[in-house]
C-alpha cells in the first residue's frame, strides 16, 4: 500500500518570487513530486486549494498589510510553517528599508500609487508562528530536498549552526578578509556551502547572524582594517539587518 502523501503548499508574499522559481526551474521539482502532494504553487497550479495542509512554506517578506492577511489565514490551515528563503526568515533586501526613510522609500518605489497600506519590512515570524527556517537567497535546493525527506520520516530536523567561515575552510577557500575587503562569514549562519566566499565574492549574511557571533569581536577587527561602523552597518542591510541589529544589542 502506498504512504500517503503530505499535502503541501508554497505560497508567496512580497518579494521577487526567485524562491518559488529556484524549486520551479530545478530538477528539485520532480524530486519532491516524488515525496509530497503539491496542493497549491502559484507559478504552476491555476486551480486554488483551500484545505488544510500538512506543510506550508511561504516565501517573501511582510510589506503590506495583505501580506498579513495571507499569512494568518496559512497559519491557521497549516500543521507546520516554514519561513523559505532570505526574505521570509530574516527580512531580506526589502528589510532595508527600516534603515531609510520610510516615507521617501515609498515614494521613490511607487511615485503614483497612494493607496497602499505599507508595514515596515519583516520576516514573518514577527507575526506568526514558524516552525522551521530555510533560509539563504535564493533558498539550497539540496536543503529542501533533504528538510522534506527528513519531516515525512519524522526526524528531527536540524539546521546547521556552524559559521561560513568553518565552510569556507573545509573548501581551502582564499580568506576574503585578509584580503582587506568586509566579509560577514566569521558572523553568518552557514549551511550555504560558502556560496559567495567560493565564487570570489564577500558574503552578506543572507542566512543571517550565527546564534554565537561576537559581533564586538567583529567589528573591532573591522577597526583594526580601516573600517567603520557605518561600512559595517551596510553591508549587513542588505539582508538580515534586522537579526543582526538585535544581536548585537544582546552581546
Amino acid at each position: 500500500m502506498n504512504k500517503i502523501k503530505p499535502k503541501v503548499g508554497f505560497y508567496g508574499i512580497s518579494g521577487c518570487a526567485g524562491c518559488l522559481l529556484t524549486v520551479l526551474f530545478e530538477d528539485s521539482i520532480k524530486n519532491l513530486i516524488e515525496l509530497i502532494n503539491i496542493k497549491s504553487f502559484p507559478l504552476i497550479k491555476q486551480e486554488s486549494y483551500d484545505g488544510n495542509f500538512d506543510i506550508v512554506f511561504i516565501e517573501g517578506t511582510v510589506c503590506f498589510d495583505e501580506d498579513l492577511i495571507v499569512i494568518n489565514k496559512l497559519r491557521e490551515k497549516s500543521k507546520i510553517i516554514v519561513a523559505f528563503g532570505a526574505c521570509a526568515s530574516v527580512g531580506g533586501v526589502p528589510s532595508m528599508k527600516n534603515f531609510k526613510d520610510s516615507k521617501k522609500v515609498m515614494n521613490l518605489v511607487y511615485p503614483r500609487i497612494n493607496h497602499l497600506k505599507s508595514v515596515d519590512p519583516t520576516p514573518i515570524d514577527s507575526h506568526i508562528k514558524v516552525d522551521y527556517y530555510l533560509e539563504q537567497c535564493p533558498p539550497s535546493k539540496e536543503e529542501l530536498i533533504e528538510f522534506v525527506k527528513t519531516i515525512i520520516t519524522k526526524r528531527t530536523w536540524r539546521p546547521y549552526t556552524e559559521p561560513v567561515c568553518l565552510e569556507c575552510r573545509k573548501k581551502a577557500n582564499p580568506c576574503i578578509l585578509e584580503k582587506g575587503e568586509i566579509c560577514l562569514g566569521p558572523i553568518t549562519k552557514g549551511g550555504c556551502n560558502a556560496l559567495c566566499p567560493t565564487n570570489i565574492t564577500e558574503c552578506y549574511g543572507c542566512r543571517g547572524p550565527n546564534p554565537d557571533a561576537n559581533i564586538p569581536a567583529f567589528l573591532e577587527m573591522l577597526k583594526e582594517m580601516g573600517y567603520t561602523k557605518e561600512d559595517y552597518q551596510d553591508k549587513i542591510e542588505t539582508f538580515a539587518g534586522l537579526q543582526f541589529k538585535k544581536l548585537e544589542e544582546n552581546n
